[in-house]
């Protein structure tokens, strides 16, 4: 603070006033003035002796305003808004300045669609009679989502069996996956042990490392497992017979025999001509449809062996009336 008189030739200055100032400067300051120091000032010029009538001024000193509280909804996620806040301050005008220049004149700024170079520190003083308060900085994340997740899975798979899901790695991420039949899941790669066919359909997949990425999906088929066909054949025959093997009929299959002596076919119905008792024993079929396969059916051939020629002989010759034994 400066006080100043005017000046008078050959003049000597005698001041006072509040906080018991005095000084015979003509233009004396108080550096740090404090609250004490506002008031009323007098100053007296004396010329030869003789003083002037006292002259006054009125000195105004106000508070260095203290240093604001701020805050923000930090973090959050690109594009999304960042709010920064500070409490009313009765007459005052605010200055926030941050990265990426921001600047506003504004209580409580927002930054609308929020981009990662809005990320780092924010500085705010408030001014308050022309006196500023000291500065307060504010340290704000604003994250970036990860990128949609990359899925795969073992599709399509067969009913019973077991589905995989499969996403990428991304650290610190958390996993939130949902799908048909109410399917949810929060592994990075989840399985559906003794799979249905009411698993088919679209599996979506979002991960979070407190910004959702967008949103992935990927198709999955489960096939239906045929059932067991049903397996006859046209034994018992004798050796050196053929033998039939019959299946039921299954849409669209593909058949499977397999069977003694190495035996194997792809027929629904199959045959062994000449059939011989190596021939005999337990025979399975399988079908498949879509990649499939149904459980085995059986049944089970029997072959029995051809007898020797028998050696016939009789009591002949015999004389007319008497009695033929065979």
């Amino acid at each position: 603070m400066i006080l100043s008189a005017s000046l008078i030739s050959v003049a000597t200055y005698t001041w006072t006033g509040t906080n018991a100032f005095t000084s015979t400067s003509k233009n004396p300051s108080i550096p740090f003035a404090s609250l004490a120091a506002a008031g009323t000032y007098s100053v007296i010029a004396t010329v030869a002796g003789c003083p002037s009538v006292f002259g006054t001024t009125t000195v105004v000193v106000n508070p260095i305003p203290a240093m604001p509280t701020a805050s923000s909804n930090s973090p959050i996620c690109v594009g999304q808004t960042l709010n920064l806040t500070t409490p009313f301050v009765a007459g005052a005008t605010y200055s926030w300045t941050g990265p990426n220049a921001f600047s506003s004149a504004l209580q409580n700024p927002t930054i609308p669609g929020a981009t990662a170079a809005a990320s780092g520190t924010y500085s705010l003083t408030i001014t308050v009679n022309g006196c500023t308060s000291p500065t307060r900085t504010l340290v704000v994340a604003v994250n970036v989502p990860p990128a949609a997740p990359t899925l795969g899975s073992n599709s399509p798979v067969c009913s019973g069996t077991t589905l995989n899901l499969t996403s990428n790695l991304v650290i610190g991420a958390t996993y939130s996956w949902t799908g048909p039949n109410g399917f949810t899941s929060t592994l990075q790669n989840p399985s559906i042990v003794g799979v249905t066919v009411g698993a088919s359909g679209t599996y979506s997949l979002t991960i979070n490392n407190g910004c959702a990425s967008p949103q992935s999906t990927i198709a999955v088929v489960v096939n239906p497992t045929p059932g067991a066909p049903t397996a006859s054949n046209n034994g018992p025959i004798c050796d050196g017979s053929t033998l039939n093997l019959n299946s039921t009929l299954v849409a669209g299959a593909t058949y499977s025999w397999t069977g003694p002596n190495a035996f194997s076919a792809a027929t629904q119905n199959t045959s062994i001509p000449g059939a011989t008792l190596i021939n005999a024993g337990t025979y399975s079929v399988t079908v498949t449809v879509g990649g499939c396969t149904s459980t085995a059916a059986t049944t089970t051939a029997v072959i029995n062996p051809i007898p020797a020629t028998p050696a016939p002989t009789s009591n002949s010759p015999v004389c007319t009336g008497n009695t033929i034994t065979l």
